[in-house]
């Protein structure tokens, strides 16, 4: 029988494939004890699965420099080049020294050959972060892991910044992630937008591990500083345990502006009146269907990035964020350099562009600014005077001993009209 032309030849190296290999049977024979049995040989190319984070983001489509087409390259062109090729050895210290303007030539040359890598931009966001630096909005990095192959630590330890020199943007699915995975997000201290998008249905886990219990713990976290302090926009697509308990834990998050929600089958346009006096109560102002489509359209179908990234949620909230009258509210204002990650499968915000505006849709906006904070603080003050004007009119009624009030216009006694009794006309009437 002629072999087909899909099955590889026994001694050929295997290619590397976006899947984990399949493993291999084959049935052997011992000829001591006269047992017929399978062995299985499972294949892992160690680079394709470990080395995620050095190996360029489009392996395939890397060039080779160009040659100088005015004649031989100057000693600064051949060191860009040889720095861009030999960047997976580099780390932070050996930029200690080197002035932006340079390594900002090391960057464009690596997305000129398209060998930039995660490595590569996480390395330079450690060593300039700043906002004329690597925080422009150029220079944001997506990494999109379709298939985790890794522990969730892996990831996350990589995407995390203790010290605070880049932003993470997180899009997670909760149907593919267990309670535990969900809330072990906390340990992204460099937290800024966190999206959490189903939409999608899986064959293992088709219902949502995001509900209150996941808020109240990622709520009791953030309220002990030990995690969410720099989350600034949340955003839940397709969540059918999400209500207004939302609003319970909010304010647990210091620098939280803005929660969007679309698709929860609880909270929506036409359902204002459920929970809009829940929202406002809780410092909260949501966004009509027109005005929460356009606040995200330009976000989500960002040309100059990626169709459907959220990381333009941060930029967006810079201006709310300098105005939060939160205590806890961390002194970070201006930008630094940004990450987007997907991991797994979130479902894309596409409606937002596709769709005519609709109630699917609200944008809620923090409204607990300094400017409010000082209103209030006039309200309770006039509250505090009225209550206690309230206690002694209540006193006054009660029959108490105390002495009348001193304020308000003294009335005079009314003077009583003599008007005759029935007995005084009747004598009258007869004495006629």
């Amino acid at each position: 029988m002629k072999p087909s032309a899909s099955t590889p030849h026994r001694t050929s190296r295997p290619r590397p494939t976006p899947m984990p290999p399949r493993p291999i049977g084959e049935q052997k024979y011992d000829p001591e004890s006269g047992q017929v049995y399978s062995e299985i040989e499972v294949r892992f190319n160690r680079r394709q699965y470990s080395d995620w984070i050095g190996e360029p983001k489009t392996p395939a489509l890397v060039k080779k420099p160009r040659p100088n087409e005015h004649g031989a390259r100057s000693l600064a062109d051949m060191a860009k080049v040889k720095v861009a090729t030999q960047f997976q050895n580099l780390t932070p210290d050996h930029f200690a020294a080197v002035p932006w303007s340079i390594a900002e030539r090391v960057w464009n040359q690596l997305v000129a050959i398209r060998g930039e890598s995660f490595h590569a931009w996480r390395t330079l966001a450690a060593s300039y972060p700043g906002e004329g630096e690597f925080g422009q909005p150029k220079y944001r990095y997506l990494l999109d892991i379709k298939r985790p192959l890794l522990p969730l630590t892996d990831y996350v330890m990589a995407v995390t910044s203790q010290e605070m020199r880049w932003l993470t943007c997180l899009r997670v699915s909760p149907k593919q992630m267990t309670t535990v995975d969900l809330i072990s997000i906390h340990t992204v201290t460099n937290l800024a937008v966190l999206d959490l998008s189903d939409g999608q249905v899986t064959i293992d886990n088709n219902v949502s591990t995001f509900d209150e219990r996941v808020m109240r713990s990622w709520a009791e976290l953030a309220a002990s500083g030990k995690a969410f302090q720099h989350l600034r926009v949340i955003l839940c697509g397709w969540q059918e345990n999400l209500s207004d308990w939302i609003f319970r834990y909010a304010d647990s998050f210091p620098s939280l502006c803005h929660i969007v929600l679309t698709d929860c089958p609880k909270m929506h346009q036409r359902n204002r009146g459920d929970w809009e006096g829940v929202s406002q109560a809780a410092g909260w102002e949501a966004r009509h269907a027109k005005r929460s489509a356009k606040s995200l359209r330009p976000i989500i179908g960002n040309q100059d990035f990626y169709y459907g990234s959220v990381s333009g949620c941060y930029y967006g909230s810079m201006e709310l964020f300098g105005s939060l009258a939160h205590t806890r509210r961390p002194n970070i204002v201006g930008r630094l350099p940004v990450l987007e990650v997907w991991l797994g499968s979130p479902r894309q915000w596409s409606h937002i562009i596709d769709d005519f505006p609709s109630t699917r849709t609200i944008f809620f906006d923090n409204v607990r600014t300094q400017a409010w904070a000082e209103r209030e603080g006039l309200s309770q003050l006039s509250g505090r005077d009225h209550t206690k004007r309230l206690r002694n009119q209540e006193m006054v009624s009660q029959g108490t001993p105390s002495p009348p009030a001193k304020r308000g216009p003294k009335r005079r006694p009314a003077m009583r009209s003599k008007v005759s009794s029935v007995v005084d006309m009747l004598n009258e009437f007869q004495g006629r």
